[in-house]
């Protein structure tokens, strides 16, 4: 997870805040969970101590409750579930499943789970810009023990695996637009052998989903993170947003 505020995102940050009123002020901020497929599913959520986050389940959430590690919720196929998030969350994730809620999203790796990575902030936070309460946001399928070097060498061979089970799109509601991240199977080798989902994005483009380099929109770019993007280049298009004193929505998408 980048969380870096690198240059794009101070530039995409720049674009959201336009519009913004000081009502839309809050220390909270609300996230939208959409389960389009054909099953229910369980929502995880774990905050940045590894714990149940301070979440509020609101209409459509069902069956809550909490583990030690995570708190979680049942959304229906074709419904949303709407909930409530705490600014003091900070770096954390929601992962899902089918069968049963994930127990604790810090371990999604292990168990070859898709990660929304969220930082949720305070509007004092500098991360928002001064725009109100924010969360940034993000896709990573990266693989347990991967590395930028391991990357680099074999797309992660023998890293464990690329962190995947489920479909899934971000954005964040309202106008002007920010970026969207969509992440999508089957899982193939078109990336190496470490079975990443194969409609992601390009982990080889040189830039981010969403942004404009020189003045350019980015076509076939950088959807979600392969690997870490903690070194230069990559480090300077991370596809990593910030949605502020608006709604995030995560879709759990059909398909594989």
């Amino acid at each position: 997870m980048g969380f870096k505020f690198p240059a794009v995102a101070r530039a995409l940050a720049a674009v959201a805040l336009g519009g913004l009123c000081a009502s839309a002020w809050a220390d909270s901020t609300q996230v939208k969970i959409t389960n389009h497929r054909a099953a229910a599913i369980y929502v995880s959520f774990s905050n940045a101590a590894q714990g149940a986050g301070t979440i509020s389940w609101g209409p459509g959430c069902l069956k809550t409750g909490a583990t030690a590690k995570a708190s979680y919720a049942r959304v229906k196929p074709g419904a949303t579930c709407v909930a409530t998030v705490a600014s003091t969350n900070g770096s954390s994730r929601f992962c899902a499943a089918a069968a049963s809620p994930p127990a604790n999203c810090w371990e999604a790796q292990a168990h070859h789970q898709t990660m929304v990575e969220t930082n949720f902030e305070p509007a004092s936070a500098p991360g928002c810009f001064g725009g109100g309460s924010c969360v940034w946001y993000d896709v990573s399928v990266i693989p347990s023990t991967c590395t930028d070097e391991a990357w680099r060498t074999n797309q992660c061979q023998g890293q464990g695996g690329a962190s995947y089970n489920l479909p899934v799109s971000l954005s964040c509601e309202g106008s002007p637009p920010m970026p969207t991240y969509t992440c999508r199977g089957p899982k193939t080798t078109k990336y190496g052998s470490a079975m990443y989902p194969s409609n992601c994005g390009n982990p080889y483009a040189t830039c981010a989903v969403g942004t404009y380099p020189n003045g350019q929109p980015c076509v076939d770019g950088v959807a979600a993170y392969f690997f870490p993007m903690f070194t230069p280049p990559e480090n300077a298009y991370q596809p990593n947003a910030v949605c502020i004193a608006r709604t995030l929505a995560i879709d759990f998408l059909s398909g594989k």
